[in-house]
């Protein structure tokens, strides 16, 4: 019988590559946003708001990066899930507090090992994905 399962978490620098990815992608498309970033436990790990972000929008930011880490799935694949669940199913799921059903949060797994998430909020879901997405890239080329 195993009795234990390795787990993993991001590294300091990890955590930094990934907020100013995500800084720079949103300069890039002129977007305020908030980015959360949390640990392989769901809890904050970094955090940076751009000035200007809707103060609503950190909140769901939070939200997205724990549904990432939570589920392993990237929050797009998330609402796809949930979306097609039947309602007795989906009422549970909605009913759990901080997941949420929107893009911009993806989990970040090196080598089958889930070590964290980041999740992005202030935008359109759409340009919040695109900065989440961008600043994995940049973790994944850092790390080569």
């Amino acid at each position: 019988m195993k009795i234990g399962e390795k787990r993993g978490t991001l590294t300091t620098e990890a955590i930094q590559v990934l907020l100013k990815a995500a800084v720079e992608r949103a300069q890039e498309l002129d977007i305020k946003v908030h980015i959360s970033v949390m640990d392989s436990a769901a809890e904050l790990a970094g955090w940076i708001s751009c000035a200007g972000a809707p103060r609503i929008a950190a909140t769901t930011a939070h939200r997205k990066s724990f549904t990432a880490v939570n589920t392993g799935m990237p929050t797009s694949q998330w609402k796809t899930y949930t979306a097609a669940a039947p309602d007795e199913e989906r009422k549970i799921v909605e009913s759990i507090e901080g997941y949420i059903s929107a893009d911009g949060g993806i989990p970040v797994i090196d080598d089958g090992i889930l070590l964290g998430g980041i999740g992005v909020s202030g935008a359109s879901q759409e340009a919040d994905e695109d900065v989440a997405q961008a600043a994995v890239r940049a973790l994944e080329t850092a790390s080569r």
